[in-house]
Parts: C-alpha cells; structure tokens; sequence
C-alpha cells in the first residue's frame, strides 16, 4: 500500500477526525498514513468536500519515473503530466504592477523533464529470478528440499524452472499443508544434485527474489555444499523487507497477510511453483521493488 501524505492550510474539528481514524497528524495540518488507493480516493474526496476555502494537498507514492504522485485542490498550483512525470504548473498571474507573472515550471519540474530527454535510448527492462522451495521441515541441518522452482522475468518474458526432489519421505503433516503426496515425490521426483545443476545454468549470476529468501537459500547452500559447490553468490532480495518498510504497520508479515493488503485476495498454496506466481504479482504491487531491485543488479 503506498505512504500517503496529506497537507491542510485550515482543518475543522470533523475533517480531523476522519483523517486521523487513518493516518497520524505529525505536524499541524500535516497527515501521512499507509493505506490502499480505495481508502485513498475516499478520504481525498472527504478532504475536498470539507476543507472550505483553504488549500489542500496530496502526495502518494507511484511507479513513475520519480516514484510518486501528487494533487492539490483551491492552490494556484496544478499538477500536469509529461510523458507520465507529475510536473508542477504554475499558471500566469497578474501582479499589482500590471505586468504578468511569467508561467511556467518550477525548477524541480525543469530538472525532471530534462532528466528525461536527456536519455538517447531507452533502458533494458531488468532482469531477475523469484525463488522458491518446499521442504519436509524448517531446519536446514535435518530437513530436506522436496520442490523447487524459479522463474526468471524480464520486462513482459518469463520462464518457468519447476522440479519435484527423488528420494524423499515426505510427512504426513507436510503432505497435508502442501498437497505433495509421497506417491507424487515417487512418481515425478527427479535426482536433487541433478536439479540444482539445473537451477545454477538457470539462475546464472541474476539477482534472486522471494519471500523470506534466506530460509530457501540456506536449504540450497547446504545441499551445494555436500555436492562440493560453492556457495550461491548471486546479490539476494528480499521482498518481505521490502513490504516492511512500504508497509509497516500490518499485524504480521506472512506472506497470506500481505498479499490480502495489496489486493490480491488468493491463498497461498505452500507449492513452490504457486509460490512463485504469487510472489510475482505481489511484486507488481510493491512500489519500492524496481528501486531496490536497480541497485543490486548494479
């Protein structure tokens, strides 16, 4: 869900009330919350509806080339857009002189708007994998990988890396959480030292994406480790602390929990491919993504 800012010149006893029910007024008619575009929308009409003759403004985050939004209502200011970039524009004025004020863009807008011309050629859309595994247990030193799948995206392409794990007993308990019947892992399982092969020609030095990727990690470099691999090196992102610092006021950070916050109401199916496909629609959600993911693929 995108932070929120919210300023007032003049707020009356009932509009405060409203604002505060979602956000927290951190300085004199100054508002800022985490909420989704929905609650948004409502209390910015909320907003406009009560706030008289004075001024109001809008700031929320946004995947654009400058990462957020903004509105203004009852301000001499308006917000036009170029090419997607929100620009301030400030239109002509008559002062007391008689002679007009000159209209334009403000300098931050100038700066973005050569910013953006500047640039001969468009950028190649970034490329990553999102992983993710099941396992018989939560301990790396015991437990055993029974699934595996990546996906590697990039701009509009994807391409599925998906394999059941040879020679594994599989729990009653885990059986029943993931579906993976242990005549399943009998049938289709395929040699684990062979698929992690696999999964390094797959994976290659890209950037890799989950949920909590650490505990996947862990499972794979100890695996690697008795094949007499390396370590993966590749630069690691976790999406969970991501949505922590986008989102940080939800009651947990399961990844059931976040999905429902951002809108994607599907359950979690604890199968290494459905894993995936959610994780990356999640990913289409969380704004801050592309700015966390551009800096460790540098």
């Amino acid at each position: 869900m995108p932070f929120t800012v919210i300023t007032l010149s003049k707020t009356s006893a009932s509009l405060r009330g409203d604002l505060s029910k979602w956000m927290q007024e951190i300085s004199t008619g100054v508002y800022v919350g985490n909420f989704n575009r929905r609650i948004r929308e409502k209390l910015w009409e909320r907003v406009k509806e009560n706030v008289g003759n004075g001024e109001a403004t809008i700031s929320y985050a946004a995947q654009n080339e400058i990462g957020y939004r903004f509105e203004s209502y009852n301000t001499s200011r308006q917000m036009i857009e170029l090419e997607g970039i929100p620009l301030v524009f400030l239109p002509q004025m008559e002062e007391k002189s008689g002679y007009p004020k000159q209209k334009g863009f403000s300098n931050a807008s100038k700066f973005h708007k050569a910013r953006k011309f500047s640039k001969s050629t468009p950028s190649a859309p970034l490329s990553y994998i999102i992983l993710d595994i099941e396992t018989t247990g939560l301990e790396p030193n015991k437990d055993k990988i029974i699934e595996i799948a990546a996906m590697k995206i990039k701009g509009q392409e994807k391409e599925v890396f998906h394999h059941l794990i040879a020679e594994r007993t599989v729990p009653m308990q885990i059986q029943k959480l993931t579906g993976i019947s242990q005549r399943k892992i009998d049938e289709e399982g395929i040699d684990e030292n062979e698929v992690l092969i696999d999964l390094l020609q797959f994976i290659e030095n890209q950037v890799i994406v989950g949920y909590n990727i650490n505990f996947d990690i862990s499972f794979i470099n100890k695996q690697l480790k008795k094949m007499g691999q390396e370590n993966l090196s590749n630069p690691i992102l976790d999406l969970r602390t991501i949505v922590k610092k986008e989102n940080m006021f939800l009651k947990n950070y399961q990844l059931q929990t976040v999905l429902l916050s951002y809108g994607i109401d599907k359950k979690v199916p604890h199968r290494a491919l459905g894993d995936v496909e959610l994780i990356a629609e999640l990913i289409s959600k969380v704004n801050k993504f592309p700015t966390y993911l551009k800096k460790k693929a540098r």
